[in-house]
């Protein structure tokens, strides 16, 4: 389990996490499944289709979809410590890799920092909490969830989270709804360029301008709320796409997302969701398609305004 305090420099407990950080990104790693899987800026990868567990309890429901989505295929769980459902979620995996003997490397975990918990201290505590919730020893990726509005903690953040990182608490970091302003400010004192920006993203909120910074810098995007919450599966254009490729209007959403490549979050406790989202990546949309979908280009964020940031 991860130290409770980042540790001094020479310090026996800090050069057994390095050690560890070391060995934990030698290779680029095959996670085992069809899903694909994504090179990361920092070397590490990660696959392009994650089980999203937002508003999912901390029961075992929880736990029941995210064994589904692992039997199905799934390689990627993305959870947080505001969902409040990190020991569920740990469970799960931890029983399946048992169950499986499949190796601990192949499944990637991610969870985020939530906003009460900016600031040095507070973060390296806030991480872990999380190992300890999961009962993992390292995550895949860490995020900051959303930018606080305390700049100068929000940066303490990001410190304590590079400092974590080369300890191999964590093996990659990035951020959670930054707007453009955000990232820019961001890029200006860190040492570490974040992995990825987990914002909305859709056909109905392509947040264009965004995503390009974050192209320029090596950021990924990941695509949280990638069906527009279901507000749009009855869309006419959507809908005679999906009829054109013989699938659902949801497949089409998240196919179109990862044609983009980004990485895409679909949220669904159902085991037939869990497998028909899976399903979305075995087609390709045809050039025109995209255009045409990409023509439906608005900013209709459907969380609401607490994430909304000017780009």
């Amino acid at each position: 389990m991860a130290p409770s305090a980042i540790a001094p420099e020479d310090s026996p407990e800090r050069q057994i996490f390095v050690r560890k950080a070391a060995v934990h990104s030698r290779s680029h790693r095959s996670f085992g499944s069809s899903v694909a899987s994504i090179r990361l800026n920092d070397g590490n990868s990660i696959p392009q289709v994650a089980l999203g567990v937002y508003k999912a309890p901390n029961s075992k429901e929880t736990e029941d979809a995210v064994t589904a989505a692992l039997d199905a295929g799934y390689r990627h769980i993305d959870s947080a410590a505001r969902y409040a459902n990190e020991e569920a979620c740990g469970r799960a995996v931890r029983r399946w890799l048992e169950k499986t003997g499949t190796r601990r490397e192949d499944v990637f975990i991610c969870s985020k920092l939530w906003d009460a918990d900016h600031g040095y201290e507070a973060t390296v505590k806030a991480l872990c909490s999380s190992l300890h919730k999961f009962g993992l020893d390292y995550l895949d990726l860490y995020l900051i969830h959303s930018p606080a509005e305390d700049e100068e903690k929000r940066l303490q953040s990001w410190r304590a989270l590079e400092t974590a990182q080369k300890l191999g608490m964590v093996k990659s970091i990035g951020v959670s709804n930054f707007g453009a302003a955000h990232i820019k400010n961001l890029l200006r004192y860190a040492t570490v360029v974040p992995a990825v920006n987990q914002v909305e993203v859709h056909p109905f909120c392509q947040r264009e301008a965004l995503v390009e910074l974050c192209n320029k810098n090596g950021i990924k995007i990941e695509a949280y709320s990638p069906l527009a919450r279901g507000n749009k599966l009855k869309d006419p254009t959507i809908n005679a796409v999906a009829q054109k490729y013989g699938k659902t209007p949801a497949q089409i959403l998240l196919n179109w997302n990862a044609s983009r490549g980004n990485v895409v979050l679909p949220k669904s406790l159902t085991a037939s969701r869990i497998q028909s989202n899976l399903e979305s990546f075995n087609f390709q949309l045809a050039a025109e398609d995209i255009q045409t979908i990409n023509a439906l280009g608005s900013e209709n964020y459907v969380t609401g305004s607490m994430h909304k940031s000017e780009d």
